[in-house]
């Protein structure tokens, strides 16, 4: 949205120099105050503002300028206007006559306030800006007029002179609005008092004028705004926030913090009537205090002092010391022998009442009294000890645990006494305890091991005593040892070494020698082959494979313990690497000889290229079994006569063939 400003230059102000449409700048909402904080602001009361802003370079001018922009028209509901929905507003500023230095006008500093309250006094500040050092009076004005219904907006705005807005008897410009006292306007500082004594709608202007230092008028700024005046309710209530809202003060110590809960309070005071401390107060919104003592304290609330709209409110807050209880205990815990004896460790004021509950399988269930006799448990376990403490209406619970202990039984038991070297034995502990424990391992040859199931490994063939000590440092402290002669027997292994000769060779030369190089007569041999031949304590052997293939050979010698030892070789057999390459072929449709063929043997890797005279590719093919018909690339049957070919091949064995000849096709 735009507004048009127009610029009125000439002795009388009234031509045109320019008309210039500035754009509208953000809207913003004027809230609705009253600075009285006994009186609540009506609702539904909405003002809101804009600035329009532009640049425009002038010249200095004999007559000075005339700044004006016009809107049209007033609300119908103005009171102390007739007609106030015919009348429009004129708003104006002058730029003085040959202005070289470019005085600035005055700036009204702050809005005045959207609502006055009847009956409520006034002290409104219209103090402006003035940054020329140049003098400024204020006065109560008349609003001007301008625009019409059937022009609100008028492009170009009228020029000067105004017509000024007409009050309606018995108000004036002096008497805008029904005050008492009257409106009075401070010429000096611009401050506006008086009281509203009736509801209702007004219009009226402050003007500040300007004036140099020779007395000489440079400007005006007038404000025309418009008043509403209502009834505000008072609806002020001091309500400091009770105890019962916050229990957690009551056994909490002499520290509070005080809540206010009241409504349309802005200044507080707070009374805490602390006897020990004489006129302690505070004057935050939630203040918080110290007590000097726990008691009971009657807490005054004083909201807004000093304004007629007080209110004052009190509650009463008891307080006292947490009573934090708490007990310690000591005594035999083994449960053949537990007496536990229980000491009351509970901060309190002299007058705490203490109740015990022990549990269901205590000599004693429950107790009433400080330290109760000393108790003993029925059975082992964890067992849950209770102690309330109860002063002045404050009681809290402390819940720890009594362990009773088993006498501690220790053994030790393996999966296999027996092995064969390296043998592996893992170590079972079937202590019983509730505690914890500490364990030394002895194997017997001088190795230790604190594991509690110890996993082992005898390198040597022996026979091997067997100690744990077990060390029970929690609950019933004790210490056992267990022994156990000749408890590991470790036979000595055989060992297993061949050869196998050669490892690699072909399925024509696949006769393998096998040679033992470590059994003892004694020793069994069984030797595996990898192709299902086993041979049975045969030291020196051949054997030959009937299929090509990797294969593993497995050689196990088992000595008179029945101790085994394997040891193992790989053995490649690989197909014999053959290729066949026929000198002709007859591709003349009788069915015989039809197809060139290159035969292979032992490939996994193949390339047959034909070519002719000229060094044309006539075929070529990377499967074996496919073959040359005779026929050009181009579909056409090839003519007779001899050809060249090559074949690049390798091997099962990554042997690399490469072969040349040449072929004759007869038709």
């Amino acid at each position: 949205m735009q507004a048009p400003i127009t610029i009125y230059g000439g002795p009388n102000q009234n031509t045109v120099v320019q008309t210039v449409m500035v754009g509208r700048g953000a809207i913003v909402g004027i809230p609705a105050v009253v600075n009285n904080p006994c009186l609540q602001t009506p609702p539904n009361v909405c003002t809101e503002k804009a600035t329009y802003t532009t640049n425009v370079t002038l010249q200095p001018a004999t007559h000075g300028y005339t700044i004006t922009y016009q809107r049209c028209c007033r609300n119908n509901t103005i009171s102390n206007v007739a007609n106030s929905g015919t009348w429009g507003s004129s708003y104006y500023i002058t730029i003085p006559p040959q202005d070289s230095v470019c005085n600035s006008s005055c700036a009204f500093i702050s809005d005045p306030p959207i609502v006055m309250c009847k009956d409520d006094s006034l002290n409104i500040d219209f103090s402006v800006q003035e940054l020329d050092g140049d003098s400024v009076y204020y006065s109560l004005c008349q609003p001007l007029h301008g625009g019409s219904q059937n022009n609100p907006a008028p492009n170009p705005p009228g020029a000067p002179p105004y017509t000024p807005v007409p009050f309606l008897f018995p108000y004036s410009t002096g008497y805008p609005l029904p005050t008492n006292p009257t409106l009075a306007l401070n010429d000096s500082t611009g401050l506006l008092t008086g009281t509203p004594i009736g509801v209702g709608q007004y219009v009226f202007a402050v003007c500040a004028e300007e004036y140099d230092s020779n007395g000489v008028l440079l400007s005006t700024l007038r404000r025309d705004y418009q008043f509403n005046v209502m009834v505000c309710q008072s609806n002020v209530l001091s309500n400091p926030t009770p105890q019962d809202f916050q229990p957690n003060t009551i056994c909490n110590g002499t520290t509070v913090t005080f809540l206010d809960s009241s409504y349309n309070g802005t200044n507080y005071l707070w009374l805490f009537n602390d006897p020990n401390n004489p006129g302690a107060s505070a004057t935050g919104q939630n203040p918080t205090y110290t007590f000097t003592d726990t008691g009971t304290y009657t807490i005054q609330l004083i909201l807004n002092p000093g304004y007629p709209c007080t209110d004052t409110a009190e509650v009463t807050y008891e307080l006292y010391n947490p009573v934090n209880p708490a007990y310690s205990y000591s005594g035999p815990v083994c449960f053949d022998e537990n007496l536990i004896t229980f000491q009351n460790q509970s901060s309190n004021g002299g007058n705490a009442v203490a109740n015990w509950d022990f549990g269901a399988d205590a000599s004693i269930q429950t107790f009433t009294g400080w330290n109760p006799p000393p108790i003993v448990f029925s059975t082992w376990g964890d067992h849950y000890v209770s102690l309330t403490v109860e002063e002045n209406g404050c009681e809290d619970n402390f819940l720890d645990t009594v362990r009773i202990y088993r006498r501690p039984e220790t053994n030790v038991s393996v999966e296999n006494q027996v092995g064969c070297a390296p043998f592996t034995v893992e170590f079972w502990d079937s202590t019983i305890t509730d505690g914890q424990v500490i364990y030394n391992w002895d194997f017997g040859d001088g190795v230790l091991s604190n594991d509690s199931n110890a996993v082992y490994t005898y390198a040597n063939p022996g026979t091997y005593d067997l100690n744990l000590t077990i060390y029970f440092i929690e609950g019933c402290t004790d210490t056992i040892t267990v022994s156990y002669a000749d408890f590991i027997t470790v036979y000595p292994s055989p060992t297993s070494s061949f050869i196998a000769d050669p490892t690699s060779t072909t399925i024509y030369t696949s006769n393998i020698e096998i040679i033992d190089l470590a059994a003892d007569p004694t020793d069994d041999i069984i030797t595996s082959m990898g192709d299902g031949s086993i041979y049975y304590n045969q030291a020196v052997f051949n054997h030959s494979y009937s299929d090509t293939g990797w294969f593993e050979v497995a050689h196990v010698v088992i000595n008179t313990f029945d101790c085994p030892d394997t040891s193992k070789a790989n053995i490649r057999i690989n197909p014999e690497t053959l290729i066949f390459v026929p000198n002709a072929f007859t591709p003349n449709g009788d069915g015989k000889n039809e197809i060139f063929f290159a035969t292979a043997v032992g490939i996994k890797d193949f390339s047959l290229k034909i070519f002719n005279r000229w060094g044309e590719v006539m075929f070529e093919t990377n499967d074996p079994s496919e073959g040359w018909n005779g026929m050009h690339p181009g579909g056409k049957e090839a003519v007779q006569g001899v050809y060249t070919w090559t074949v690049f091949a390798k091997g099962e064995n990554d042997k690399l063939i490469e072969k040349r000849g040449k072929l004759s096709l007869l038709r």
